[in-house]
């Protein structure tokens, strides 16, 4: 099988989503990947009682996105034995990941600097909510708080007649789930050349700075309290969305809009206003906007989605229709792609979760394995790093690892 990370041991021991989907990723590209959980399980296993969906061991479907591929193991990393399994699972480990805050990590005694000497080749992967140092360092961080609220995206995404947009959770986690990814794999490569191992670190706050570095070299330019901005306070009359009148929202983007403004506004039904110099270019078009955009609002809810579809179709202009999220497991052009995959459960349900997203030519993907269940490879895992069945069953007895 040709898989580029075939032959990689990596230790995950984190949370909710940004290091669980780096690990994922990793598992997908061939990557032996455990994960180390608490003798409970990791929070996320239960996370789908918060949005009202099914959480139980034999379904649960979002713990399978973050997890599918992996070996779990449980373990009491209180317990001097239990930590001592986690020592033994680095000993030949290439990668280390987690999301467990510093306090935490040096109360344990794995904390990068605990640890760095004992296992000189370990790339050591660390994830915060904020970053290692400043007055906020020490505050948990999902990503409602660290990466949206933090960055301030809720109010550059909203408009003033609205509340601040409150996103879907994990969005941003997974977004900066990339991030670390991209540096482990930076690392890995940069071990190959020096033979040392590495510690990185991101966070969901700085990976959202570099991810709105737009918004934030614009807000430069800006008063305070400029955000958020009027519906009709834009810089272009394509800005915001617009309704068909089949109820539908839609965007259009038109960089070129003093080229084909014409066409556009034929297409739109309002040829009264071709050769109008009010709509001729984008800086015209700003000193008119509240017009302008009430023009369109009427056009365009004059107008079906089937009409307004054809009609940038055939201008091949950007533009989409805003996606009933129901609709989107049934999507035609991500299931062509292979961008989203059927599974099916333990309890024999079905459920579509989006595929790995990046495809290789020659590269084999690791088939879609279901995650784990609480501690479900404990012995095959320990039996690995040399404990006998009596020691493993001591362990299992008393609690310092659970599972089978």
């Amino acid at each position: 099988m040709n898989q580029p990370l075939q032959g990689i041991k990596v230790v995950e021991l984190g949370t909710h989503i940004a290091i669980p989907k780096a690990a994922r990723l990793l598992s997908d590209w061939g990557a032996d990947v455990i994960k180390v959980e608490p003798p409970k399980g990791e929070a996320w296993r239960v996370i789908g009682n918060s949005y009202s969906i099914p959480h139980s061991d034999d379904c649960n479907p979002i713990f399978q996105a973050p997890n599918a591929g992996k070996k779990s193991i449980a373990i009491n990393l209180k317990d001097e034995k239990g930590k001592e399994i986690l020592f033994k699972l680095l000993e030949d480990a290439d990668v280390f990941l987690t999301n467990t805050r510093l306090k935490g990590l040096k109360a344990l005694g794995i904390s990068y600097e605990d640890i760095k000497d004992r296992f000189p080749r370990l790339i050591y992967a660390h994830f915060s909510g904020y970053g290692e140092l400043g007055p906020e360092k020490d505050r948990p961080g999902f990503d409602i708080a660290a990466f949206w609220a933090k960055a301030g995206m809720p109010l550059e995404w909203s408009v003033k007649e609205s509340a601040p947009i409150r996103p879907i959770p994990g969005f941003g986690d997974s977004t900066v789930a990339t991030v670390a990814l991209s540096g482990i794999l930076a690392a890995l490569i940069g071990r190959e050349k020096t033979g040392k191992g590495e510690f990185l670190k991101t966070s969901l706050y700085g990976s959202a700075l570099w991810f709105n570095s737009c918004g934030i070299v614009q807000s430069q330019y800006r008063t305070k309290g400029f955000y958020p901005l009027s519906r009709y306070d834009q810089s272009t009359p394509y800005n915001v969305t617009y309704q068909t009148k089949d109820g539908d929202y839609f965007f259009f983007s038109i960089p070129t809009w003093h080229k084909i403004y014409d066409k556009v506004l034929t297409m739109m039904h309002l040829e009264q206003y071709v050769g109008d110099e009010r709509f001729a270019t984008l800086d015209n078009c700003r000193k008119h906007l509240p017009f302008i955009m009430g023009e369109f609002d009427k056009a365009f809810r004059n107008m079906s989605t089937a009409e307004v579809k054809a009609g940038f179709y055939a201008l091949d202009c950007v533009f989409e229709i805003v996606s009933d999220p129901q609709a989107i497991p049934h999507d035609e052009q991500a299931l062509a792609n292979g961008y989203l995959h059927k599974i099916r459960l333990e309890n024999g349900s079905e459920i579509t979760l989006p595929a790995s997203p990046v495809q290789f030519a020659n590269i084999e993907i690791t088939p879609f394995k279901l995650a784990p269940q609480i501690g479900g490879d404990s012995s095959a895992v320990l039996t690995s790093l040399g404990y006998s069945n009596k020691e493993i069953e001591e362990m299992l007895q008393s609690g310092v690892v659970t599972g089978k």
